[in-house]
């Protein structure tokens, strides 16, 4: 029995089914932490989808999350690929995608605090569907630290995982969940009047995200101790 138990959040861990539920609403959470979700209403106007068109607005937030979607895709296949490459290390990376995953969970708790590099512009103001989806290229290289975290523990696990296009559809679930918002805004823009509520209450979104990359390392360290 013991061991049937063992066995369910390795299941859980390694089935696609499971996991991109998962870690698509982990996007979701992490774009309605505090700096990203002071972001949104510029970002909606960098990206041409801050109007009374509502088709435009999420067409052009939708080429958005698309571009944000792709550059995290290739986060993950690098991640997967580097996995692969130093796969015979053995536990290393499971070891480290614990690690990282507490690290992370304890900075998303408010337990410690770490500084990581933000975003300081967008390069352009996007006005075409092409120019939405370059601008989401390059804030998925430059995105906010609040993403940093859970973006960094997914990434080890992928390279533990050590499955390529997983790995890259994994991130890229990832990028999509952390954009749904974004098309949510662009396209109903009576939401807006909603963010007060939902920045008043942000930190708690982020304190989940760190509970659950807390247990998740935890998880991933008795696994292999």
């Amino acid at each position: 029995m013991n061991e049937l138990l063992g066995e369910v959040p390795r299941y859980f861990l390694e089935s696609p089914v499971l996991v991109l539920p998962l870690v698509y609403v982990l996007g979701i959470i992490t774009s309605l932490s505090p700096c990203i979700l002071s972001l949104l209403p510029v970002l909606l106007g960098y990206i041409g989808g801050y109007g009374e068109n509502r088709k435009k607005s999420f067409v052009m937030a939708s080429f958005f999350v698309l571009g944000l979607g792709i550059t995290f895709a290739v986060l993950g296949l690098l991640a997967s690929y580097l996995g692969t490459i130093f796969g015979q290390v053995g536990p290393f990376w499971f070891i480290l995608a614990a690690f990282i995953a507490i690290l992370m969970g304890f900075h998303l708790l408010g337990i410690i605090h770490l500084s990581f590099p933000g975003l300081k512009r967008l390069p352009f103001k996007a006005t075409s569907p092409l120019g939405a989806l370059l601008v989401g290229l390059t804030f998925g290289l430059v995105a906010s630290p609040c993403a940093t975290p859970v973006l960094a523990a997914i990434l080890t696990f992928v390279a533990a995982q050590q499955r390529l296009f997983y790995g890259g559809l994994l991130l890229f679930v990832y990028g999509v969940g952390q954009g749904t918002p974004l098309i949510l805004l662009g396209s109903f823009a009576g939401l807006l009047k909603e963010l007060p509520y939902l920045q008043a209450r942000s930190k708690y979104f982020s304190y989940f995200s760190g509970a659950v990359l807390l247990l998740l390392g935890l998880y991933l360290l008795y696994r292999f101790f």
